[in-house]
């Protein structure tokens, strides 16, 4: 936080901007100091993305730093709207990727309205405001990126993901997640290497020991069954790969991460 007030010097603008219908845009350079971050709300946008042209729509955010020019390419037949946020910074580091993508398009407008609102009604404090508008892209930007890169994902590495998601209180062989995935147990390997740079196995129990986290700061159900609904036979095993994993026993871990746990320091 102290990091984000440090960078962001304010909110210049919250903008509204709608691409004419001959499609006939002139990009806008970004001056020095500004952050300029365009939401997608309606229509397409083709955008380079990685050294290939792409076509992109509603929830794409892109994040402009000094130096670089806005979107301006659409077509006559969907021309894209967007919101646009001004930022004035004193970092030239970009905070987050030059493209990405909101998390669940549904809350886009809610989103972009709200903003325009309380920025242009003076509601609230400027401050505050820029804050909160600027801490809500930037985590939006960076969840998406991870939605981004798994878009990219070969299908059979796709389906293999989603098997493990849904079995991950089961023990997981490699041969099930091949079949499963419709291809061979070394072209998995392949996929895995090439796009994770992790092993089959080694993905399996990240995926188990996030799970078991997760479920020791959120809920009190015992360690033992916490190891057994992520896929852990043998209790002392789940102990050991937990405390190689996290420097920590399951139960230190949860009493960390007690939602209501204050020490000395938290006064300071």
């Amino acid at each position: 936080m102290r990091d984000l007030i440090a960078r962001v010097i304010g909110l210049k603008n919250i903008g509204f901007y709608v691409a004419p219908d001959d499609a006939d845009i002139t990009p806008f350079q970004i001056p020095e100091n500004i952050e300029l971050v365009e939401l997608i709300t309606d229509g397409q946008v083709m955008f380079e993305v990685n050294g290939v042209e792409k076509t992109l729509g509603k929830g794409t955010i892109f994040w402009h730093k000094s130096g670089e020019y806005t979107i301006y390419r659409t077509t006559p037949e969907n021309p894209y709207r967007c919101a646009v946020f001004k930022f004035s910074v004193n970092d030239t580091h970009r905070p987050a990727p030059r493209v990405s993508f909101w998390n669940s398009n549904s809350q886009v407008e809610c989103f972009t309205s709200e903003c325009l609102e309380l920025f242009h009604s003076r509601q609230l404090d400027d401050d505050i405001l820029s804050l909160y508008v600027y801490g809500t892209l930037l985590r939006q930007a960076m969840a998406g990126d991870n939605i981004l890169t798994r878009a990219n994902y070969p299908a059979p590495l796709e389906r293999a993901m989603a098997y493990i998601d849904k079995n991950l209180n089961k023990k997981i062989s490699v041969d099930t997640l091949a079949r499963s995935s419709g291809v061979s147990h070394p072209h998995l390997f392949k996929l895995f290497q090439a796009n994770l740079h992790n092993t089959p196995h080694q993905y399996i129990l990240s995926q188990q020991l996030l799970r078991a986290r997760t479920m020791l700061a959120g809920t009190s159900v015992p360690v033992k069954v916490i190891a057994r609904e992520c896929g852990f036979e043998n209790l002392e095993v789940f102990y050991r790969r937990f405390g190689n994993e996290n420097g920590t026993s399951p139960g230190r871990y949860r009493r960390e991460h007690m939602p209501y746990r204050f020490s000395k320091n938290d006064a300071l």
